[in-house]
């Protein structure tokens, strides 16, 4: 039974041949939709199954009536149901495996060859669509919310009193008083660090002042003169408070 007039169709061909002496292949061409109907209210009209049809001698893809080519829906007919789908296209040759990819045939097609449009590498999705022409471009949607207003650079008073508030609030994940615990106080912390860095200057200070010479002690060790003596020069350096008698 002929389509109906008006219902756009598109005549799909294939030709095939053995690569073993070049004679025409034998074998058949399925065709299954992969929506289970498709409905045409436009036409009155609902498609539903499959279709098989053979190679002539010359390795033709032919219709029932022996004509070449096979005509079929298009998968974007407009007001259809489903609005979208795909042919499952299953070629069986005599002495070789089914092959099976899908096809997307578009109402601007006239003519589709299988044989230029199945993805025969074994690498390559079975997929094929074939692409129609470019559609002109829809209308503008409509704008956007507006965004929010966009914010300048931190100033360091801004910055400090995001801080200052930041310190003051709750802590509700207890991280601060895990901190506490952790690390030493800042305030402390640089009280010390001052101190060791004064500490550091007086060592440096020291070790680059030359040695002074060392005074000397005279007297006699027998009657006692040269103990006087050194208790004089101690005193005098002021590491001893002499508080020696007679």
């Amino acid at each position: 039974m002929p389509f109906p007039p008006g219902v756009p169709t598109v005549l799909v061909t294939y030709t095939a041949a053995n690569p073993v002496g070049g004679q025409p292949s034998q074998g058949t061409v399925e065709f299954t939709p992969v929506a289970p109907a498709i409905s045409l209210p436009d036409y009155g009209v609902v498609y539903a199954g499959r279709g098989i049809y053979t190679l002539d001698d010359q390795g033709r893809l032919v219709d029932t009536d022996g004509t070449a080519g096979v005509p079929l829906l298009p998968c974007n007919i407009p007001n259809a149901n489903p609005a979208e789908w795909v042919w499952q296209v299953t070629i069986a040759l005599t002495d070789a495996g089914p092959r099976r990819f899908y096809l997307s045939l578009s109402t601007t097609d006239t003519e589709v060859d299988l044989g230029k449009a199945e993805q025969v590498a074994p690498s390559r999705a079975h997929y094929v669509t074939v692409p129609g022409p470019r559609g002109e471009p829809g209308p503008a949607g409509p704008p956007g919310p507006e965004g929010p207003p966009a914010t300048g650079a931190e100033t360091p008073a801004g910055a400090l009193e995001k801080i200052a508030t930041h310190a003051a609030s709750a802590d509700p994940h207890g991280d601060r008083a895990w901190a506490a615990d952790q690390f030493y106080p800042l305030v402390q912390g640089n009280d010390v660090n001052g101190r060791l860095n004064d500490l550091t200057s007086r060592v440096t200070a020291i070790e680059g002042v030359e040695p002074a010479t060392p005074p000397s002690v005279t007297g006699s060790r027998s009657d006692g003169t040269a103990l006087a003596n050194l208790l004089a020069e101690l005193a005098t350096m002021g590491l001893i408070t002499d508080n020696t008698s007679e």
